[in-house]
């Protein structure tokens, strides 16, 4: 049986809701499909996490020219690259979970069959969720806390670095809720852990 053939069966009823199941990552989801607003937010994510990682590159490169090339190196680069990196780290955390792309072990999910799986799926994510929402309070009671705390050679406020762990919980939260939500209303859109192995395997 061909994959186009066995895919079908299981994707018919999306297919005929007008879903186009992704075949790669980048590619929009069935939230981002079914809301201008929602693909939006996540190109935004997207969006941040590039400039992120540009970010943190450039001042990476700053520093190395100015250290070796000019023997002058400048005081707040290094510190400036690691809180871009902190924040890079959890916005793309964000996006990765709306996408749901994070690393994960298939193998119990493909042995359940497929309620079985959607149940299991279903059940990582409210653990997600409540693990991140208690994340997301506890680094924003922190992040208050450290307000008058400055980094040493930027003078940014420590709580504008701590934040970065708030918004990267809370994107990881509401991302989780989403899905939660559209496996009980739309359980046919959960991905096959049965179909993600075999296609990982070719």
């Amino acid at each position: 049986m061909t994959e186009e053939s066995r895919l079908g069966g299981s994707n018919e009823n999306n297919i005929a809701a007008g879903y186009t199941i992704p075949q790669e990552p980048d590619e929009p989801d069935f939230p981002e499909q079914r809301s201008r607003l929602y693909r939006f937010a996540i190109n935004v994510e997207r969006a941040a996490t590039c400039a992120l990682l540009v970010g943190t590159l450039g001042l990476i490169i700053l520093q190395v020219v100015s250290r070796y090339v000019f023997s002058t190196p400048f005081s707040w680069t290094e510190e400036l690259a690691r809180f871009a990196l902190i924040w890079f780290t959890f916005v793309s955390a964000g996006f990765v979970m709306a996408r749901r792309i994070h690393i994960a072990v298939d193998l119990l999910a493909s042995k359940l069959g497929r309620t079985g799986g959607i149940v299991l799926d279903t059940f990582a994510l409210v653990v997600v969720a409540a693990v991140a929402g208690l994340m997301a309070f506890a680094g924003a009671r922190f992040a208050a806390g450290a307000d008058r705390l400055l980094a040493p050679a930027t003078s940014l406020p420590m709580s504008v670095v701590y934040s970065a762990a708030v918004v990267g919980f809370g994107l990881i939260f509401l991302h989780a809720l989403l899905h939660i939500y559209l496996n009980i209303r739309h359980p046919e859109v959960v991905p096959n852990a049965m179909d993600n192995l075999e296609r990982e395997a070719v």
